[in-house]
């Protein structure tokens, strides 16, 4: 609960930024997105992800990459993983 004091949270068309849709695969692995300027970072739900004409006015659509058998993380853990490469980089989350 804590982090909604901390976190920014819009509309979709009210933040500037680089619009960064997480999908569960096909995206461009996360570790390869430019992450250097503003970045609004989408999630959508966990089983049907984002709607089409979100992905559409989304800048990349990044996949988290991942090993072994697991079709996908849930998306409170894809959050967490995007928040740290973002920390990870420098930036703040």
């Amino acid at each position: 609960m804590g982090a909604i004091f901390r976190v920014p949270l819009s509309g979709f068309e009210e933040p500037a930024g680089r619009r960064v849709a997480l999908v569960a695969r096909g995206g461009v692995p996360l570790p390869e997105v430019e992450l250097d300027s503003e970045v609004v970072l989408l999630l959508g739900a966990e089983r049907e992800g984002l709607p089409d004409d979100v992905l559409a006015a989304c800048d990349v659509t990044a996949s988290i990459p991942q090993t072994g058998a697991a079709e996908s993380l849930n998306v409170a853990m894809a959050g967490t993983v995007a928040l740290y490469e973002l920390a990870r980089r420098g930036r703040p989350g």
